[in-house]
């Protein structure tokens, strides 16, 4: 009985080998035989953008096919790992088609949000750098192997930034009469980045006690080295004839003043690609008056 299972078996190996042959042809036959699985790399992992919010990425794959017959390439998964947890995963359909003994290449973006980072893992906050691990699952619908998950892998590192602080420091007198004066309001920002920036301008409107003192565009240039502070003095000239009396009597006394800063700063950083970034700032308070 053994025997006759073992001659059933050889037989129907030998009829679906004859019936492939008379169909696809031998040349086929033996492409379908010899099947390999894509080779797959990850060529690059690139910065594409960068804000003091988010950072861009791009991630360029490559396919390689050894078959001289086509492979179908479905989608693929992805893993992006810090401190070697998930930060981001995600699934994509991707679905083309890599030609016979050809190549193929896409970039997948990814943006990495500063805010969910620090608070995912607040060491960053500390740090200059990151490094990350990327895991990729190519999934492909291959001849004979059917469906088929092919991982690979990238190590890297990209850097960490932070918003600079802007704290309204004083508002110094510099020069007090019966009809006016000359005041500055001074400005101070930290910059707590391995990198310098360079403030263009500032759009800003400032009060005190619900009275505007000031509004405007600066075009002051100020430079904040990496990890290093900057100091921006903006002149402001009080008329008591317009603004009345209350001014004058606020200005000739010890007093602390309560304040509203809204304003807009146009900065450059030192890294090609963080330039033309607004940051917005809005500050509410007391503020000593000095001379």
């Amino acid at each position: 009985m053994k025997n006759l299972l073992r001659v059933n078996r050889r037989a129907g190996q030998v009829a679906s080998v004859l019936l492939l042959l008379g169909i696809f042809g031998c040349s086929t036959v033996q492409n379908l035989v010899n099947i390999k699985k894509p080779n797959v790399s990850i060529e690059n992992v690139r910065l594409t953008g960068m804000s003091l919010s988010d950072l861009d990425l791009a991630v360029a794959l490559k396919v390689d096919n050894p078959n001289q017959l086509t492979a179908d390439l479905e989608g693929f998964d992805f893993d992006f790992q810090i401190n070697q947890s998930s930060f981001l995963k995600g699934q994509q359909d991707n679905p083309q088609t890599i030609e016979a003994m050809k190549s193929s290449s896409f970039e997948v973006p990814l943006k990495i949000n500063f805010k969910d980072l620090y608070s995912t893992y607040s060491t960053l906050k500390s740090q200059d750098n990151s490094t990350y691990k990327i895991d990729f699952g190519l999934a492909f619908n291959l001849p004979v192997l059917g469906k088929t998950r092919i991982p690979v892998s990238h190590e890297g590192e990209f850097p960490l930034i932070k918003v600079p602080s802007v704290k309204i420091s004083t508002l110094k007198i510099n020069k007090l009469n019966l009809t006016g004066a000359d005041v500055a309001l001074e400005l101070e920002i930290d910059n707590p980045n391995a990198f310098g920036f360079s403030l263009k301008s500032l759009d800003y409107n400032f009060q005190v006690n619900g009275q505007e003192w000031a509004q405007g565009l600066t075009n002051r240039a100020v430079q904040i080295a990496e990890k290093g502070k900057g100091t921006l003095s903006i002149p402001v000239s009080l008329n008591f004839l317009e603004m009345g009396q209350t001014v004058f009597r606020l200005l000739s006394g010890d007093n602390t003043v309560n304040y509203n800063f809204d304003g807009k700063f146009a900065l450059d950083s030192s890294l090609p690609l963080l330039k033309d970034i607004n940051l917005p700032v809005t500050r509410a308070g007391e503020l000593v008056i000095t001379r």
